[in-house]
């Protein structure tokens, strides 16, 4: 047995899969970034420069475990970006695994593709919209993802 894969499918899955993890990179950097000001690294991260001007501010790198009144609303931010990375988390890692298991059937079907960049797309754009607080948008980013993975699951289960 021998795979047929079509090579243009297989450069777009290429590309979509490093976009994917282009996109786990940026919140994972959003959401370090974000800890500073909530004093939410660990101490040893006061030295980094990106404390320094939470450390001019009075702010210590404690886990978070010091409350104080300045802190609360990047408290908050960090929330937000923790539960960005719960959300790329449970929906990327299953996006890659439909997709690439589907193109081992559906590569030469001319919507394929556009399911996997449609799926790439709308991480990104939920990953935008739900940093930038923008509602129904990141909705709709989720959804029109869900579409573009069940699209890639029907191809690939009808191509068997």
């Amino acid at each position: 047995m021998s795979l047929d894969l079509n090579r243009d499918a297989v450069v777009t899955g290429l590309w979509c899969t490093a976009a994917l993890a282009a996109n786990i990179f940026f919140i994972q950097m959003g959401e370090g970034k974000s800890k500073f000001p909530a004093g939410e690294r660990p101490p040893e991260d006061e030295m980094l420069s990106l404390a320094k001007k939470s450390k001019k501010e009075g702010i210590r790198q404690t886990f978070g475990t010091a409350d104080n009144e300045k802190t609360k609303d990047a408290k908050l931010k960090v929330v937000r970006w923790q539960r960005v990375m719960q959300n790329a988390l449970q929906n990327i890692p299953l996006g890659l695994a439909v997709a690439w298991s589907s193109m081992l059937t559906a590569s030469n079907n001319s919507w394929f593709p556009n399911f996997f960049i449609g799926f790439a797309v709308c991480r990104w754009a939920h990953t935008i919209t739900y940093v930038m607080e923008k509602q129904p948008h990141r909705a709709l980013a989720w959804l029109g993802g869900w579409i573009c993975l069940i699209g890639m699951l029907v191809l690939g289960i009808k191509s068997a």
